[in-house]
């Protein structure tokens, strides 16, 4: 193989290298609640002085939790170093990305109040990344061709579809934490309610999107979309222990609504009806819950973009910009691939939820802007840019 193509054969890794990097500070340093605080030390002499002074079943733990979460680091830190360097060169390097990786959050989470600093995680960690340079030396080959199986490539390459899946999946297991303990599950179940809390406008928005996401997964791993489409069914009940999350009847249903329609409806007739219905589910969803007040009970209308969204908690900001960030994009998306020009598309809807959001200021319990507007603009140039990626 030439040194260009060895090369080419490492960008996957290096994509799914940074992926991993982002999830590894991004879950340790969780919630992101730093404050100043005065040591007497620097923060690199008491990582240095920070070994556990017992071993119980709850250090255990945290080993082996570090560990799992290091191995995919050095495995994929392995497979991206060029295959001209030196065999010491790719076993040194993705050693010394996980000790710097790991000492550094070590020593920023002395600054957040419910995190703490330890240099058993640092070993851990270390080792976890050894036993990935070890999968990685011993199983490149069966690696990289299956890295490089059909379908695989495209999952990597930006892409509008690629953008846009990820705004869904980030919606769906944002902020990505985990609660676990059967207390939580039991009062979660519970507030599931009865089937007749469903709300129809919302069943049919969730439905929409699922359709829209798996006309989206259609087109970037063409091969397989049913059986990926089933595994991403499990991101339903997944709510029940993520933090900051529900479950509502309607996620339930819409989404089984739309796998059944999938699996079972004609697919060139379900490409053409899910920009109408996509369409159609978010204009109800914008008018829900149809009580429109009088003249002099409506609401000022905010010309400032995405003020609601700095207001609220980032968490809950976070995901409400997922979900229209995905909402407005694949309705775009979905009509382009349809026939229609993207900036036809994009004019046509950022008019449309202009005059909805001013329909709003009638409506009790909502927050008109023109946040959704301009977010819609922002989608069309994003996928503007990314229209020959």
């Amino acid at each position: 193989m030439s040194p260009a193509g060895a090369d080419a054969q490492t960008i996957p890794h290096r994509r799914i290298l940074a992926i991993v990097v982002a999830l590894i500070l991004y879950g340790s340093l969780y919630p992101w609640e730093f404050h100043a605080r005065h040591y007497d030390r620097n923060p690199l002499w008491i990582l240095l002085h920070s070994w556990p002074h017992a071993i119980d079943r709850y250090v255990l733990w945290d080993v082996a939790i570090n560990i799992t979460l290091y191995a995919p680091l050095g495995l994929f830190a392995y497979l991206a170093v060029s295959a001209r360097a030196s065999r010491v060169l790719r076993i040194l390097a993705p050693l010394a990305l996980a000790l710097a990786l790991s000492a550094s959050i070590e020593m920023l989470q002395l600054f957040d109040d419910s995190r703490s600093c330890s240099l058993s995680d640092v070993a851990s960690n270390v080792a976890g990344a050894a036993v990935g340079i070890a999968a990685g030396a011993l199983y490149r080959v069966k690696l990289q061709r299956l890295l490089a199986r059909q379908g695989t490539p495209s999952l990597l390459r930006p892409s509008g579809a690629l953008l846009l899946l990820s705004c869904w999946l980030a919606y769906q297991v944002f902020p990505l934490f985990p609660v676990f303990g059967r207390t939580n599950l039991v009062h979660r179940l519970a507030a599931l309610g009865g089937l007749s809390a469903i709300s129809p406008a919302e069943t049919l928005l969730i439905l929409a999107e699922w359709l829209a996401a798996a006309c989206l997964l259609e087109s970037v791993y063409k091969a397989k979309t049913n059986r990926v489409l089933t595994v991403l069914l499990l991101l339903v009940p997944a709510r029940l222990i993520l933090v900051s999350r529900t479950l509502a009847w309607s996620d339930i249903v819409g989404a089984l609504a739309a796998y059944a329609a999938w699996l079972c409806l004609p697919r060139t007739w379900m490409r053409r009806a899910v920009p109408v219905i996509l369409t159609g589910a978010l204009i109800l969803a914008e008018l829900s819950p149809f009580h429109f007040a009088a003249g002099h009970a409506a609401r000022a209308f905010d010309w400032v973009p995405f003020r609601g969204a700095f207001r609220s908690t980032w968490q809950d900001g976070f995901v409400v910009l997922f979900r229209k960030s995905f909402w407005y994009g694949s309705v775009l998306w979905l009509w382009r691939a349809s026939g229609r020009s993207l900036a036809w598309a994009t004019v046509v809807a950022a008019a449309v939820l202009f005059l909805l959001e001013r329909a709003q200021v009638y409506l009790p319990g909502r927050t008109p802007e023109i946040t959704d507007a301009v977010l819609a603009v922002l989608m069309g140039v994003l996928l503007w840019l990314l229209r020959d990626a």
